[in-house]
């Protein structure tokens, strides 16, 4: 099923371009490559993980401490490393 969204994606891609639209096919170029991928699937986890981190924050409010240094550890193992993020 995700094959067939890329390939259809594609598609649209190359009639944009025999269209003249090519910042346009461009843009849409980059959201098929491995790193946009990576980088949604890393955005999705981390918004579920404070979701997650903030209800029990809320039904606890002692763990604020713990909850905090957890914060911190989901960003930094949940983020694109910073030299991945200006490639394509």
């Amino acid at each position: 099923m995700a094959d067939d969204a890329a390939q259809r994606t594609r598609s649209l891609i190359e009639r944009l371009r025999a269209q003249g639209h090519d910042a346009e096919a461009d843009q849409l170029a980059r959201h098929l490559t491995v790193r946009s991928v990576e980088g949604g699937l890393l955005f999705a986890l981390r918004e579920a993980c404070e979701t997650v981190l903030t209800a029990i924050e809320a039904i606890d409010p002692v763990t604020q401490t713990m909850i905090e240094e957890l914060r911190v550890e989901v960003e930094k193992r949940l983020s694109l490393p910073v030299e991945r993020e200006g490639t394509k």
